[in-house]
């Protein structure tokens, strides 16, 4: 009984107009710090509202303004931080700029995978703004695996409800497995 009164309480809430800005807040926090995904806190939602277009599309734009902004701390922390490792740390200065150009020869797929599977999309953004992958291919790669992402997870809890979010835990790292070879391919045509 106890459950069920949230639960309805829950969806009361989610079908007020302004508690959306909820949902995107979560959407830009989780891509700079907030260490839950913003994909279960879709589904009451949309459950409630019966809609996901508007929603997924509002959550992507989110998600990637929060990943613009870890995009930015990591470079600014970088910048801050390098000279004081170079100085006093040179060979581990050595071992980040490998990773440094191998990240960056990766960049794309990194972001495509990090924008869409469950790996932690702050992190990717951080790494991108270390490393400074082109900031363009960096907004573009992210709204795309950000939107593929939201719109697919949205569209799924419209269509099939609550049952779906079981569906989607599944099957993220096939779909995951999927775009890292989709990646992988277009990175070997790519040179």
């Amino acid at each position: 009984m106890k459950i069920d009164s949230i639960y309805n309480g829950l969806i009361e809430f989610c079908r007020k107009k302004k508690s959306k800005w909820i949902i995107y807040f979560i959407s830009f926090i989780e891509s700079i710090f907030f260490p839950l995904p913003t994909d279960p806190f879709l589904v009451p939602y949309i459950i409630a509202t019966k809609k996901f277009i508007n929603l997924s599309l509002w959550v992507t734009i989110y998600s990637v303004v929060g990943g613009v902004v870890a995009y930015f701390l990591g470079s600014f922390f970088w910048t801050q931080l390098e000279p004081i490792l170079e100085v006093s740390y040179p060979q581990i200065t050595l071992y980040i700029q490998e990773f440094k150009n191998e990240y960056f020869n990766l960049g794309i797929i990194i972001i495509l995978i990090g924008g869409f599977s469950p790996f932690p999309y702050k992190v990717t953004c951080i790494a991108s703004g270390i490393v400074g992958i082109n900031f363009f291919l960096f907004i573009v790669f992210s709204f795309l695996s950000r939107g593929l992402r939201f719109f697919l997870v949205s569209y799924l809890i419209f269509k099939y409800g609550e049952k779906s979010v079981d569906y989607i835990r599944k099957n993220i790292f096939v779909v995951s497995y999927i775009l890292l070879l989709l990646g992988i391919i277009f990175y070997f045509i790519k040179f």
